[in-house]
C-alpha cells in the first residue's frame, strides 16, 4: 500500500529533461496524465500529445475533480466529461485509465468509450488504509489513506477486467497483481488485450520483460499479445 501521491518534476521538466532520455528506448512510449481539474487534464494531454516521441497518451481519471467534489473515474458523468475535453484537445490514441473504487466500472468504461477513448486500461489501485501500530488509533498513512497494488488486487482486477471487456467494443489493458506468467494469462483470458506490470517491478525490474517473453511463447495467447501491440 502506498500513500505517496504522484511525485513529478512538473510538465516542462518532463518534456526537457525526460522526454529525450524516454524516447530513446525501443518501445512506442505512452505518457500518462492525471489532474484535478478537466482542464488541466486537456492542456497536459495537449502538450505531451503534440511530441512527436509520444506515440499514445494515458488519461488517469482516479483524480477528484476539484470543481464538483466527485471522482472523475468513479462516475460515468464525470469520466464521460473529462474524456470529451481531453479527446477534443489530443489527436494521439487515447487511453482512460479506470479506478476500481467505482461502484459501476462497466458502466464508467461504456462512458468513456462514447466519449472517445480509444482503449481502457483497468485496474489502478484500491482505495484501502492502515492503522497506527503504536495503538493510537490513528492512520498510520501519512495520506489517511493509500492505495492498494500487488497480488492482494489481483482477483478484483480479474473480475472488473472481465465485466469491462464484455460491457465495452474498446481493447482492453489488464493490470493488477501480475508478476507471473500465469497471471498474464489469466487477464488474457478475461478478456484483456494486453497486460501492464507495475508493483512486482520493484521487486524485479525485469518481471515486465520475463513475463512478456513466457507468454509469448504461449500460443494463442501470445498471438493475441502480439496483434494487439501492433494496433
Amino acid at each position: 500500500m502506498n500513500s505517496i501521491g504522484l511525485p513529478n518534476k512538473g510538465l516542462e521538466r518532463f518534456i526537457d529533461d525526460d522526454l529525450p532520455r524516454l524516447a530513446g528506448l525501443p518501445v512506442p512510449l505512452v505518457v500518462s496524465v492525471m489532474g484535478f481539474t478537466r482542464d488541466e487534464l486537456a492542456l497536459l494531454a495537449a502538450r505531451v500529445g503534440e511530441r512527436d516521441e509520444v506515440a499514445l497518451v494515458e488519461l488517469n481519471i482516479s483524480c477528484p475533480n476539484v470543481e464538483t467534489g466527485l471522482v472523475m473515474g468513479a462516475d460515468p458523468t464525470e469520466a464521460a466529461r473529462a474524456v470529451e475535453r481531453v479527446r477534443a484537445a489530443c489527436a494521439k490514441p487515447l487511453i482512460v485509465k479506470l479506478t476500481p473504487n467505482a461502484s459501476d466500472p462497466a458502466a464508467v468504461a461504456v462512458a468513456a468509450e462514447q466519449a472517445g477513448a480509444d482503449a481502457l486500461a483497468l485496474v489502478n489501485t484500491l482505495r484501502g488504509t492502515a492503522i497506527d501500530p503504536r495503538g493510537t488509533g490513528g492512520a498510520w498513512l501519512g495520506g489517511g489513506a493509500g492505495g492498494l497494488s500487488g497480488p492482494a488486487v489481483r482477483s478484483v482486477a480479474l473480475a472488473q477486467v472481465q465485466a469491462v471487456a464484455a460491457a465495452s467494443r474498446l481493447p482492453v489493458i489488464g493490470m493488477g497483481g501480475i508478476s507471473e506468467p500465469a497471471h498474464a494469462l489469466d487477464f488474457l483470458a478475461a478478456g484483456a488485450r494486453c497486460v501492464a506490470v507495475g508493483t512486482a517491478s520493484f521487486r524485479d525490474p525485469a518481471a515486465a520483460a520475463r513475463i512478456a517473453e513466457a507468454i509469448g511463447a504461449a500460443r494463442p495467447a501470445g498471438e493475441r499479445i502480439e496483434a494487439a501491440a501492433t494496433r
